[in-house]
């Protein structure tokens, strides 16, 4: 018999693929050594299987993530509860540059929620490749799949798949809808090779232009109930160096005002909210806020009782 609390974390993993302890810890703001029991237990019924990632961040130490089973998907079926997928596949696990991928995206996913704690006036919906809220919406055929004409006189198509797509709407008399496209960078993709290859960065950069110029963006207008005037690429990179190389790239590819720059260890150690953004790539300048000067605010993350990086 499985309480509500083994359903949400369920759930949970169901929705982001993966999860680390830490993780489940500030999704659910239940302290780690709760989540690693209830872990192990759920692992011994079959619901649950982890395994060994590389290291933590900020830890020193491997450790491990957490992915549904067949099983797990199919109680949460059973219970009409959303799963986004069936299952994430074990081979995909093994494979570390695509788990260090995903938990990055998550840790952003993770920090989005503690703008909608702590901000009630703020309220931010996320799509990514298998939420929820976008497996509803593919009863309409919707995806993340961007496809835009590469120009007026050809046929050609551009085609690409964001890391995610969010929006933050603001409540009350004054409600604003911001609509955010999101990558996460791992430093292993060529900035710009000489052959432009369409998998470099440079091309990446490229296709966002096109696509805030052609102006189908406003297709999300549906999926998020608000008008939508534009929306602002994130670049959430790995390093400070890997951050610094990609703000000289934007720089030189204007128009480039709608993008924002940050690297992970400045988003753990303040939170998305805070003024730590290179707006335009102009990291010479000083940091701004996503959400705006007046709501600007430091929300480094907490799980459990501790901020990120305490002890358990």
């Amino acid at each position: 018999m499985h309480n509500k609390n083994d359903r949400n974390f369920l759930s949970s993993v169901a929705e982001y693929k993966l999860l680390t302890v830490k993780q489940l810890s500030a999704i659910s703001q239940k302290s780690c050594q709760v989540i690693r029991k209830r872990m192990r237990t759920l692992e011994m019924e079959g619901l649950i299987i982890t395994k060994m990632h590389g290291y933590g961040h900020a830890r020193g130490r491997p450790e491990d993530v957490i992915l549904l089973t067949e099983k797990g998907a199919k109680l949460l079926h059973n219970d009409r509860i959303p799963s986004g997928h069936a299952t994430f596949s074990s081979d995909k696990a093994e494979d570390s540059f695509s788990l260090g991928h995903l938990l990055l995206i998550n840790w952003f996913r993770i920090h989005l929620l503690q703008i909608e704690r702590v901000i009630p006036q703020l309220s931010v919906q996320y799509l990514g490749s298998n939420s929820n809220a976008l497996s509803r919406n593919r009863e309409d055929g919707f995806s993340l799949i961007e496809r835009i004409p590469a120009d007026q006189k050809s046929e050609k198509f551009i085609e690409f798949i964001p890391d995610g797509v969010f929006s933050i709407k603001s409540k009350g008399l004054e409600e604003k809808t911001l609509l955010f496209f999101l990558e996460a960078d791992m430093g292993t993709e060529t900035i710009a090779s000489m052959d432009r290859d369409h998998k470099d960065l440079r091309q990446k950069v490229l296709n966002y232009q096109t696509l805030f110029r052609s102006g189908t963006y406003k297709r999300y207008e549906g999926v998020f109930n608000s008008n939508l005037n534009g929306f602002r690429l994130l670049f959430l990179v790995n390093s400070p160096a890997r951050s610094a190389s990609l703000c000289r790239l934007v720089q030189e590819m204007q128009p480039s005002d709608f993008i924002w720059l940050v690297d992970q260890q400045r988003m753990f150690s303040s939170g998305l909210s805070a003024k730590i953004w290179a707006r335009g790539g102009r990291n010479d300048k000083p940091p701004q806020s996503i959400l705006g000067e007046k709501l600007a605010c430091e929300l480094p993350l907490i799980y459990g009782k501790s901020s990120f990086g305490a002890k358990d």
